[in-house]
């Protein structure tokens, strides 16, 4: 082969290589992920879980997955603990509590790879690692995962004979399901201004009393076991209906976690530029995940509902979900390190 034939192919390969280091990196961040995808519409449980075994092997050293219950067609609520387990404050985020919203769920695990990836880097002029080291993020991405699976693949997803039959009885349309295989609302069914109402379905059934799901009970087992090991800072709820905020707090609220869950929302409101929705009284929101919080446990905080269309959402928004949402939790962790 003649040297200037050599040339230039040693000039194409280089130039091949230049084109894929800026597409890993910009301003020294690692933006590509590789391992949790990016775009799909249906984000799967089985997914979930071998991201999150390919993410714990690569990242052992800082990220710790835990479960912390079972739904009840034996999926796995999973814990993914990113930073200082023993740091003296502790910030979450919970996703997915609605099925068809699962959009969410990959967004969490984007954030959770990308975090990792630049542990010693720094966003927006702090270094990652420092953050974690003082302000341990804790994960739930899938809140839901037996009613995303039945948003994703239909009422035979769930394995239960029982809860199969069940569902198949409430009726209505599998693809837009909010409820859990039991046909209760999860955002619904906690113990805060709780009262009985709807019928078991795909949304607004809060279920027979609070806390009766599995899911809820295992999330307020959660919280539990964090604030023994330390202060709670906050909580980041993210759901996916209209790109609005719900950040504002009743008078019922104490003035601290008022004061803070304020910060809280104007940090995501400047990065992702959603809309801020008005209080709601909690006769409007009985039994809802961010009252309780607010309310009951004296948490700051903030629910944020990515995507334009109604869910469940195209994958074709997740680019513009993922660029406004990317930098979100590690900022509002920066607020209290």
């Amino acid at each position: 082969m003649k040297k200037s034939n050599i040339k230039r192919i040693l000039s194409g390969l280089f130039a091949m290589l230049m084109v894929c280091c800026i597409a890993f990196t910009t301003q020294g961040l690692t933006v590509n992920a590789a391992i949790v995808s990016g775009g799909k519409k249906n984000y799967s449980y089985k997914e979930l879980k071998t991201d999150l075994k390919q993410l714990q092997k690569k990242y052992r050293d800082h990220c710790q997955v835990n479960v912390i219950g079972k739904t009840a067609d034996k999926r796995n609520l999973y814990e993914v603990v990113i930073g200082n387990p023993n740091a003296k404050k502790h910030l979450l985020v919970i996703g997915n509590l609605h099925a068809r919203e699962h959009m969410t769920v990959q967004l969490c695990m984007k954030q959770i790879e990308y975090y990792l990836n630049n542990y010693n880097k720094k966003i927006n002029g702090k270094k990652v690692s420092a953050t974690l080291n003082k302000v341990a993020i804790h994960y739930v991405p899938s809140c839901n995962p037996d009613g995303t699976a039945i948003s994703q693949k239909g009422f035979n997803a769930i394995r239960n004979k029982s809860l199969r039959n069940g569902l198949r009885r409430m009726g209505g349309s599998s693809s837009k399901w909010k409820a859990n295989a039991r046909g209760v609302d999860l955002n619904r069914n906690w113990k805060v201004a709780f009262k009985k109402a709807g019928k078991k379905g795909s949304s607004g059934y809060r279920g027979p009393k609070a806390a009766s799901e599995k899911e809820v009970q295992a999330l307020v087992k959660w919280v539990n076991r964090i604030e023994r090991r330390g202060k709670i800072a906050g909580v980041v709820s993210y759901h996916s209906t209209g790109s609005i905020l719900y950040g504002r707090c009743a008078s019922r609220a104490t003035k601290k976690v008022r004061n803070i869950t304020t910060r809280m929302y104007k940090l995501a409101k400047s990065l992702t530029r959603y809309h801020l929705m008005p209080t709601e009284s909690i006769s409007v929101a009985r039994g809802c995940s961010r009252e309780y919080f607010l309310y009951k446990r004296n948490i700051p905080c903030i629910t944020i509902e990515v995507g334009v269309g109604a869910a469940p959402l195209s994958g074709r928004e997740f680019n513009s979900i993922w660029n406004k949402n990317k930098n979100v939790v590690i900022r509002e962790a920066q607020l209290f390190d």
